[in-house]
């Protein structure tokens, strides 16, 4: 599956806490996101809502939690993760945009 980095910031909320977050992305493909979570621990499987400013579209989803990778402690011992998101429920047309989108960034990056 075709990832390209992007950097920006997503607001995820876990369905079990029911508490909205913003993480920062990494990169992004048509299948889901990799974001940097600070300080909490999230399980894999978890569900979530994703709520995403990309290119100037509004995009809302469902995902799931499919893989967590810890690294190094930061500032004050927080523990910072490199999280795997999953899109469960991408709408027709968000899947159709962000395909367009990395099938475009990609061409540009192989120029």
């Amino acid at each position: 599956m075709e990832r390209i980095d992007f950097s920006g910031e997503i607001k995820i909320r876990l369905l079990a806490e029911d508490k909205e977050i913003s993480v920062n992305i990494k990169d992004i493909s048509v299948s889901g996101v990799r974001i940097i979570i600070a300080g909490r621990i999230v399980k894999v499987g978890a569900p979530l809502e994703i709520k995403m400013y990309v290119n100037e579209r509004h995009i809302r989803c469902k995902g799931r939690i499919a893989w967590v990778f810890p690294l190094r402690p930061s500032l004050g011992n927080i523990s910072i993760f490199d999280v795997g998101i999953e899109f469960t429920e991408v709408s027709p047309e968000d899947a159709v945009f962000l395909k367009e989108l990395i099938a475009r960034q990609s061409k540009e990056r192989w120029k």
